[in-house]
């Protein structure tokens, strides 16, 4: 049992210790307990990292494109929660530095980020959904939601990036989608488990 999982069941306990729940009931409480947890965990450790670095906006915004993307694309898995969370904040943290220096030295380029966000389009296109094994996605109405949305998710980042008069933010928004969209691949997706960085 990990240290997120140990501090939710205990929590769960606490809040239905007075309630008559049964155990299905507990478990999707401590679910969400956990969830909410790493949630505010990986925010923190991100944004500790991001402002250490330096780069503390273009962290936070390719982690959130990266995330929405991921919540309708899905995506490679790591077995625990935590491995997740740490792998999630050290990438995210190294494309805000990465964002940071490429801006500072000039090298942006509308039509390369144009270029890569298509490619990501491409991946999301043909790969997404990609489920795992402890979240299988059996409906395939479902599967074709989540690819139309995660569809329109690259092509209002195309937009964003159309319309805003920043390098900073246009890069992070592409970077973000793209580590994303290469999540997808098969290579990374040949093992079950949690991920939700």
């Amino acid at each position: 049992m990990n240290f997120t999982e140990n501090i939710s069941n205990k929590l769960t306990e606490v809040i239905t210790n007075e309630l008559n729940y049964n155990e299905d009931k507990k478990v999707i409480i401590a679910y969400a307990i956990e969830t909410a947890l790493l949630f505010v965990l990986g925010s923190f450790f991100l944004m500790i990292l991001g402002y250490y670095f330096n780069a503390l906006m273009p962290t936070v915004i390719a982690a959130i494109f990266g995330g929405l993307l991921r919540k309708v694309s899905g995506g490679a898995h790591f077995d625990s929660p935590v491995k997740c969370l740490a792998f999630g904040t050290i990438v995210y943290s190294s494309i805000g530095v990465f964002v940071k220096k490429y801006v500072e030295y000039d090298l942006t380029n509308e039509y390369v980020l144009f270029f890569v966000l298509f490619i990501s389009l491409l991946l999301v296109a043909f790969l997404a959904p990609v489920d795992s094994e402890s979240k299988p996605i059996h409906s395939s109405s479902l599967k074709f939601k989540l690819k139309i949305s995660s569809i329109v998710f690259v092509i209002i980042s195309f937009i964003v990036i159309s319309f805003v008069d920043n390098k900073l933010v246009s890069v992070s928004v592409v970077l973000g989608v793209v580590y994303q969209s290469l999540t997808l691949l098969p290579i990374f997706n040949r093992r079950g488990g949690e991920c939700r960085l």
